[in-house]
Order: C-alpha cells, then sequence, then structure tokens
C-alpha cells in the first residue's frame, strides 16, 4: 500500500487494524513520512477553515471599488494588506487544486470508497464446547486478522457449490483487505456470477480494484454492467465513482 494512501486513510479513520500497525511502524521509523503526515494535517486544518471564503470576500470589495473609483496606488496600509489577502487566496487556491486532483486519483478513490465487507455468511457464536472451520474463518475475518482468515478458509470442508462459492467471496476479500489486490480479483473472476447471492459485490469490488490498478476502462465495464443489471449495490457511489473515471 502507497504511503500517501495510508495516510489519506488515516486522516479519513479508515484504517484497519492491519493498516495502522503499518502507519504505526512508518512513525516510529520514517522521518519523511512522519514529516509528510504532519504536512498532510496542516493543509487539511488550513483548508477547512473560513480564512479563504473570507478573504474571497474582501477582495471582491476591494475590486468593486477599484473598477468604480480612479486611485493612485501608493504603498499604504490597506495596499499591503491587499496583497497579503491575494497572496493567501492564490495560497489557498493552489492547495485546493492540489486536493481536487489527489480526490480525483485513483488511489484515492480507492481508499475512499473501500470498505471491508461485512460477514454476512452466519453469526458468529464461539464457545469452548461448539466451534468450527468455518466459524474460526468468520471470526477471524471479523476481528480483521485475514491472513488466518484465508487459512481457515482454505481448510473448510464438505459444503456443497453455493457454500463454496461464497466462502471464495470471503476469501477474496481476505486477500483485498491484506492489499493483495491481484489475488483478490483473480478469485473474484473464477467464481460464477449467476450462482451466488454476492454478485453485486462481486462486480463493485471488481471495479474498485480496477481503479486502484489504473485500469479505469475496466472498472467502467463493471459498473456499467451493475446498471444494466438494475443492481441496487452501490447505486450512487457507482454514479460518483464513473463520472470521475469516465472523463
Amino acid at each position: 500500500m502507497e504511503k500517501d494512501e495510508l495516510i489519506q486513510k488515516y486522516i479519513h479513520g479508515r484504517l484497519n487494524e492491519t493498516e495502522k500497525g503499518k502507519f504505526d511502524a512508518l512513525l516510529k521509523n520514517d522521518p519523511e513520512f512522519v514529516k509528510a503526515v504532519a504536512e498532510f494535517k496542516n493543509v487539511q486544518a488550513a483548508i477547512s477553515s473560513h480564512e479563504k471564503d473570507e478573504l474571497k470576500s474582501q477582495l471582491q470589495q476591494l475590486e468593486a471599488i477599484q473598477e468604480n473609483t480612479t486611485i493612485t496606488v501608493k504603498p499604504s496600509r490597506n495596499y499591503k494588506r491587499l496583497a497579503i489577502a491575494i497572496g493567501l487566496i492564490l495560497f489557498f487556491g493552489l492547495i485546493g487544486n492540489y486536493f481536487i486532483q489527489l480526490g480525483n486519483s485513483n488511489e484515492t478513490l480507492y481508499a475512499t470508497y473501500f470498505e471491508p465487507y461485512p460477514n454476512a455468511l452466519a453469526p458468529v457464536k464461539r464457545s469452548n464446547d461448539v466451534s468450527s472451520t468455518l466459524t474460526d474463518a468468520l471470526y477471524a475475518y471479523e476481528i480483521e486478522d485475514y491472513t488466518l482468515a484465508i487459512e481457515k478458509f482454505e481448510e473448510v470442508s464438505d459444503i456443497n457449490e453455493i457454500q463454496k462459492t461464497e466462502i471464495s467471496f470471503y476469501k477474496a476479500m481476505s486477500f483485498l483487505n491484506l492489499g493483495n489486490e491481484e489475488e483478490a480479483i483473480s478469485i473474484l473472476r473464477s467464481i460464477k456470477h449467476d450462482t451466488t447471492r454476492f454478485s453485486p459485490q462481486i462486480y463493485w469490488y471488481g471495479a474498485l480494484i480496477h481503479i486502484k490498478l489504473n485500469e479505469n476502462e475496466k472498472a467502467l465495464k463493471a459498473l456499467k454492467y451493475m446498471d444494466n443489471q438494475n443492481m441496487s449495490f452501490k447505486s450512487k457511489e457507482r454514479e460518483i465513482l464513473k463520472e470521475k473515471i469516465g472523463k
């Protein structure tokens, strides 16, 4: 996972336990990363303030006065304030453009719209007396121990084809949460979409993977297929993503 993506997810409070571990390790061992985090925080705080709008309003008022009045410009307190205002507006404008571009980058789009899919297979009820490999796998998935979850999913046996397909989906989700997009999409492609209730989710997460891998045309194809099949899953998010990556 790229460092910028980790920072973005940290700022938006989207780090899972694995990513938080990586983030904390970088904070301890990578001075450049510490500096980057501080810069992101400072810029975000600046943009969230009201100074930009206030300065724009002041500048518009000054421009209106200048348009209707003939003045002789000379060094003065008002002139200095105007110069400072212009400089700050230019600064905020550049920063704003930077974040607009950053917000439209594939890495940021993925980080913004990706979230782990919850356990919808079966409720996890663990006890000292009753347990099963599938229960252990789902428990590991719920506590975000995705490496263990993959191991347990692979050990599950004595299941029918539908259960096998659904377990494959969660195995793919586990790989995706570990940042292994290639393995995740390989498993998703192997699933027969017409035989599982997770077909909308398969196309949605497949599209997100394509976005992260800078394969926007493939992502658009998956999102449009969901539209054509009248899938309601993530319908609002799909419209936003299609607009952002279809340009």
